[in-house]
């Protein structure tokens, strides 16, 4: 960390921290799964705005708090005034502050900042003599002739990020303390007189993007097929490798060359089905589960062709398939094909 000049102390101080910018490993995951034809739709289809938007603009959309490790401190004294306060029954801290002027390369939304505060002793001051008062981020700043007014955010402004958890037989104090650290917080949890007991749980709700919600695949018994094979599922992933076994425990693979079931549903009444025929189905029951899927054509292992299909949850993309030897069921794990694992984007539906 930089070593800093301390100023002349009176009875506030207000502490700006540079700290270390940390990858957010989900977005880092989801970027690395596209392949370059999700990439190349990308590139056809984005930027109209986004290219005429300033970072700062960005910035203010959104807040970002920057709560890595600190690297430096910048100390400041000189503020015409400030104040704080606490709502311990909602865990919630605020307060305000307002400066002659302030450097904006170092004063922005999302910054991490410190306001401390001593008693009046009438002898003078050093910087550790002051109490934290306000550990949190700049809010919002209001510019005017005179002054520069902040509005600041305490540590608990981590706690409005969405994050989905499941917990299976776990102590409460341990799924507390778990969802507490998932937003960059410290805690000690005392559960000293409460009761602690085991429990399963979940936040991920019923009614999200994965509960079987999703379009009709235009036949009654596959939609009744995936709604079965994802009840009491609580994670997305466990969801879609539920569909993709309830799949492959009814089709049989049959060897034959492109598709020949004008329906979806008389593929499955049929069960012996292709990779074409089974790639059809596959892709609208994750679809039907409320999963984003499309169907790749791949050269294969032997290079005369095969459909995949591919099926995003949770920010990264798996791929899956209908291939054995003919009059078997598949029997790869979800997450692996026979061949590549991506190929030519062909949409949710191989046409006959």
């Amino acid at each position: 960390m930089a070593t800093t000049i301390l100023p002349p102390l009176g009875l506030s101080g207000f502490e700006v921290y540079e700290t270390e910018k940390k990858k957010d490993k989900d977005k880092d995951k989801e970027k690395n799964s596209k392949k370059s034809d999700e990439k190349e739709e990308k590139k056809n289809t984005s930027n109209s705005t986004d290219e005429n938007v300033s970072d700062a603009e960005k910035d203010l959309q959104k807040f970002v708090a920057m709560n890595g490790e600190i690297k430096e401190i910048a100390y400041y004294d000189e503020m015409y005034e400030n104040g704080f306060d606490e709502d311990y029954e909602g865990m919630s801290n605020n307060g305000s502050v307002s400066f002659p002027e302030v450097d904006t390369s170092r004063f922005f939304k999302g910054k991490k900042i410190c306001l401390k505060k001593a008693n009046d002793t009438g002898t003078p001051l050093k910087w550790d003599d002051l109490q934290v008062c306000l550990l949190g981020f700049i809010g919002e700043q209001t510019f005017s002739r005179d002054s520069v007014d902040i509005k600041l955010v305490g540590m608990s402004k981590l706690l409005d990020q969405e994050k989905h958890f499941t917990f299976t037989k776990t102590k409460r104090s341990k799924i507390l303390k778990e969802m507490i650290e998932a937003a960059g917080l410290k805690c000690k949890i005392d559960v000293t007189g409460l009761k602690d007991d085991v429990i399963d749980y979940t936040n991920v709700s019923s009614s999200g993007s994965s509960s079987g919600s999703g379009e009709s695949t235009g036949s009654a018994t596959i939609d009744e097929a995936v709604e079965k094979a994802i009840e009491g599922k609580t994670s997305d992933l466990e969801k879609a490798k539920a569909i993709d076994s309830a799949f492959k425990s009814h089709v049989i693979y049959s060897y034959y060359f492109n598709c020949k079931y004008s329906s979806l549903d008389k593929a499955w009444k049929a069960a012996h089905l292709n990779c074409a025929d089974g790639a059809n189905v596959l892709c609208a029951m994750f679809i039907k589960g409320g999963f984003k899927a499309v169907i790749h054509h791949t050269p294969g292992k032997d290079g005369q062709g095969h459909y995949i299909v591919r099926v995003t949850v949770g920010g990264t993309t798996y791929a899956t398939d209908n291939a054995a030897n003919s009059g078997q069921h598949t029997t790869r794990a979800f997450g692996q094909v026979w061949g590549p694992s991506s190929g030519t984007n062909k949409g949710t539906k191989i046409p006959m």
